[in-house]
């Protein structure tokens, strides 16, 4: 199977699983819990995604740590997005404007979910989005607000 062609298929199947996965949440009304967990896991995964020395960066070079974390948060964004939909604008070096432009992930779920039959808001995904990284990014510094919108998003991350 073509590079390509296998990870559209593992993006979908991924896509897919996070869609029934909410589905099934919001049917048993414990969405909330899911979000306490995924804060709490995603919290946890810190060290490991910013790097051992990230504490001792973010204490010497604020600055540097927001940069950092940024940028390692953009990237991680393009494991959905091609960079191309994705705009990142340093207002100053403590804050950042990140905007996501006719988000192809959102256009990507609403046809899996038509073809699924789920009947879920499909930025069901940009929810899970915009309550996690808010409370994860407090962990190092930054505040981070982010406005939905109807084929994408807008974030605001702000060093504290």
């Amino acid at each position: 199977m073509p590079l390509k062609e296998k990870y559209g298929t593992l993006l979908d199947n991924y896509m897919l699983t996070m869609a029934t996965d909410y589905a099934l949440f919001e049917e048993l009304g414990v969405v909330d819990k899911y979000f306490d967990l995924s804060v709490k896991v995603w919290k946890n995964m810190l060290p490991s995604l910013l790097g051992a020395a990230f504490k001792a960066v973010k204490a010497i070079a604020p600055g540097r740590a927001f940069k950092r974390f940024t940028r390692k948060s953009v990237y991680a964004l393009q494991t959905f997005l091609p960079q191309s939909n994705i705009e990142l604008t340093w207002v100053s070096s403590r804050e950042v404007l990140v905007k996501i432009k006719n988000c192809p992930s959102l256009k990507r779920v609403r046809d899996l979910l038509e073809k699924a039959g789920l009947d879920i808001d499909p930025r069901f995904h940009c929810e899970w989005e915009a309550k996690i990284l808010p409370e994860v990014a407090k962990e190092v510094g930054v505040d981070v607000a982010i406005n939905l919108q109807e084929n994408g998003c807008t974030a605001i991350g702000t060093l504290r």
